[in-house]
């Protein structure tokens, strides 16, 4: 998974309180995380914030909820 600093000015996606938000990556600091989207800039509190990932990027299910430290995936899910 990239690292959070990689991602400052490219476009992603933010899960904050239930709702996504998208747009690109201006600031991430430790109160809050600033967006430029089309229409506006955002400016969500981090600790409401509970993913940021690179737009148009899968996350499977293990490494959303960060079970496996180590980023190996589960015996029964790999093929």
């Amino acid at each position: 998974m990239p690292d959070i600093q990689t991602m400052i000015g490219k476009e992603v996606e933010v899960i904050a309180n239930g709702m996504t938000y998208r747009g690109v990556l201006i600031e991430v600091s430790d109160t809050e995380v600033h967006l430029k989207s089309t229409m506006q800039w955002m400016s969500l509190p981090a600790s409401s914030v509970s993913s940021i990932k690179l737009a148009g990027v899968t996350v499977r299910e293990w490494e959303r909820d960060s079970l496996f430290s180590d980023g190996s995936a589960p015996d029964s899910e790999e093929k």
